[in-house]
């Protein structure tokens, strides 16, 4: 049955209405097929934001990193300090903070004190521009042992600065940690720019004289900061931190360097 077959007889006026409606209704289809969306405008963030590619894992049987010391540029001797041997060096009359005066000579970078008492060794040398005048300071490290018969005290660490004038060495600071036995031992040891900070195991100087949990064992921190006044380096601060008890025994110290 075709549509409209149901109605009556359509006339020409009503023929013609349809004719048009179905033009239009053409018409429409044809316009919605052809016609392109309106284009929208592109707004561009001012913040830009970027993903780090991911880091691959660390393999520590990869002895080319492993190699790399970041202060090795540190160890590189200069010019005006290359006919001293600090390996093999007479540093002359040393005081120890007990008030005991040796005349501290090293050879092959050690000195045995006498009676197996102890013993001194050179741990490393660093040349940086500790003063500000463009030319490197050395920064000499060494690790001093004393025993007697309660045992050895695990060691203090010795740090000596001293500038170049005129092919001769100028001390310029001198500084001994205490002994991680027994208090104040050294966590870390820093310089830069012209400063030194010494970060030290307790409450210190005074912490040697505190009861203490037990040897080795130290609780709290200190961190002294020394500044160059134009002729050697002067205590400019002093800081305690809390702490919990840690035990410092075989304890290797951070050095850096910047």
């Amino acid at each position: 049955m075709l549509p409209f077959s149901g109605c009556g007889p359509i006339n020409h006026a009503e023929r013609k209405a349809l004719l048009v409606a179905g033009l239009f209704s053409f018409l429409f289809i044809v316009l919605l097929a052809t016609a392109r969306p309106h284009p929208r405008p592109t707004v561009e963030s001012m913040y830009r934001f970027s993903v780090d590619p991911p880091i691959a894992p660390h393999r520590f049987d990869d002895l080319g990193l492993a190699s790399v010391d970041s202060l090795d540029r540190f160890r590189v001797i200069p010019e005006h300090f290359d006919k001293i041997d600090f390996k093999n060096h007479s540093y002359g009359p040393y005081r120890s903070p007990d008030g005991t005066k040796i005349d501290l000579t090293l050879d092959q970078g050690e000195f045995n004190l006498p009676n197996h008492s102890g013993w001194f060794a050179l741990k490393d040398v660093y040349y940086t521009d500790m003063t500000g005048d463009g030319k490197e300071e050395a920064i000499v490290w060494l690790y001093h042992v004393k025993c007697g018969d309660a045992g050895c005290d695990g060691g203090t660490n010795v740090f000596l600065v001293y500038a170049e004038r005129g092919g001769k060495l100028k001390p310029i600071w001198q500084y001994e940690t205490g002994s991680y036995a027994d208090g104040c031992g050294l966590e870390s040891f820093t310089a830069g720019g012209t400063q030194l900070v010494v970060e030290l195991f307790g409450r210190c100087p005074e912490y040697s004289y505190r009861p203490r949990p037990s040897k080795f064992v130290i609780r709290d921190l200190t961190f002294i900061i020394f500044e160059f006044d134009g002729q050697h380096f002067a205590q400019k601060s002093i800081e305690y931190f809390y702490s919990a008890p840690t035990d410092v025994k075989n304890y290797e110290p951070g050095i850096r360097i910047y």
